[in-house]
């Protein structure tokens, strides 16, 4: 179930650094672009230096680019770059963008959705009522809001959101109107939750789409300093029961089969008892996956790390089967967990990282995979001199915790960077 060779990954994300350390603990060297290049994703192999948790007998490479958007990719010295990997993988943002990952494909195989299959599953009225047809419980979506509609029932989305941009509420003024770039849905009630599947072409008993992970999703947490819709942070791998994880696992299933996904992918849930809501889907890797990396700490598991089920899966290289028997989210013994949490600068005015903070925020550097119980770490950490603006993220906090006790570990952590960030605007 290895990848037969290591080779050079091209990772494109609006931030990189999750995916860079899940490489590297694969064994694969990394090109990676994203919009922060904080300093815990640059340097040759950081995360492999202190981490028990590389199979590789190297240290991989390392090259980070900061982007300013994702237009630059095709610069022609970041093209040069690129032509030196063996494959793309891409997460958060570019799967909006599919006439560049369609431009990045004439240079570098892509491993994952093409600009086709993300063209037809950005459509999520669409997905969703062929889900609804096939007699799945779906919220009602569509792209104009009828006259009878009471616009407080409704929530306003983009076509290309993501982590939670891009979501408002409904207005009067919404009542009768139809756009290209947004729809409606029909708000449900329930608690945040994301699957994470793992989808190879079904060849006899092989293949198919298996549930690898299951986290409860921090959404509109004010301790976090984010918007009502943002996403904030991811709890897990959380226990599933039968029935409910039976549920998930056909839906994911049914799509993928529907649309042709392969590899590591994602959908969020809204959750009420036994009933699961598909929500948005998340033809990517996604943020809550660095969790299940987090609980990979058994060496005895088929693989080495999310990325590598990736790319095993897209290569045609995973067994399906072995993977299903070493992957019971229903028989899960431990109450501990991993959380991570997104810090967002609330300060009225922007502020620069300076040498002291910067110091204090490496000290607590901390890899997911090398937490122990009741340990927290930091992660995302952004460079000395660095122009924090309001409404930025500033860092990550990850712990590994009873999951009981998790969310409030997370929000006395929060409290402590973001009282030491406004104190900093204060001096400023």
């Amino acid at each position: 179930m290895d990848n037969p060779q290591k080779f050079r990954l091209l990772i494109v994300a609006a931030s990189a650094r999750p995916w860079i350390h899940s490489a590297e603990i694969a064994g694969f060297d990394v090109t990676a672009f994203d919009f922060f290049s904080d300093w815990d994703s640059q340097g040759d192999g950081k995360s492999c230096d202190r981490s028990s948790q590389v199979r590789s007998r190297q240290v991989p490479k390392r090259t980070v680019v900061r982007l300013r958007d994702f237009e630059d990719l095709l610069l022609q010295e970041n093209l040069d770059l690129i032509s030196g990997c063996d494959f793309a993988i891409f997460a958060g943002g570019l799967e909006n963008k599919p006439s560049i990952i369609e431009s990045l494909a004439s240079h570098v195989p892509v491993l994952g959705p093409d600009a086709s299959q993300l063209a037809r599953l950005s459509d999520t009225v669409k997905v969703l009522a062929w889900l609804k047809a096939m007699g799945y419980q779906v919220p009602e979506s569509s792209c104009q809001l009828g006259a009878e509609a009471f616009p407080r029932d409704w929530l306003k989305k983009s076509f290309r959101s993501s982590s939670g941009l891009g979501i408002q509420r409904a207005t009067e003024e919404d009542v009768g109107s139809e756009g290209r770039s947004h729809y409606f849905q029909k708000e449900v009630q329930g608690e945040n939750f994301s699957g994470v599947f793992i989808s190879m072409p079904q060849t006899g008993k092989d293949g198919g789409t298996a549930l690898v992970g299951w986290t409860r999703q921090l959404v509109n947490e004010q301790w976090c300093g984010a918007g009502e819709f943002r996403y904030c942070g991811s709890i897990g791998p959380l226990r599933i029961q039968e029935s409910l994880k039976a549920k998930i696992e056909t839906i994911g299933g049914a799509i993928a089969e529907q649309y042709g996904i392969v590899g590591a992918w994602g959908i969020d849930f809204l959750v009420d008892g036994n009933t699961a809501w598909p929500v948005d889907l998340n033809i990517r890797l996604t943020a809550s996956m660095e969790i299940i990396d987090g609980g990979n700490r058994d060496t005895g598991t088929p693989y080495s790390s999310v990325v590598d089920l990736h790319v095993l899966a897209c290569l045609g290289n995973l067994d399906m089967q072995r993977l299903r028997r070493s992957t019971d989210l229903t028989g899960l013994e431990s109450d501990a967990c991993f959380g991570k949490s997104i810090v967002f600068y609330d300060g009225d005015d922007p502020v620069r990282i300076t040498e002291a903070v910067h110091r204090q925020l490496v000290f607590q550097w901390r890899l997911i995979g090398e937490l122990e119980p009741g340990q927290i770490g930091l992660a995302d950490i952004p460079n000395e001199g660095e122009l924090i603006r309001p409404g930025q993220p500033i860092c990550t906090i990850l712990v590994q915790q009873d999951s009981r006790r998790v969310v409030d570990i997370l929000k006395l952590a929060t409290k402590r960077i973001r009282q030491t960030l406004l104190q900093l605007g204060s001096e400023q």
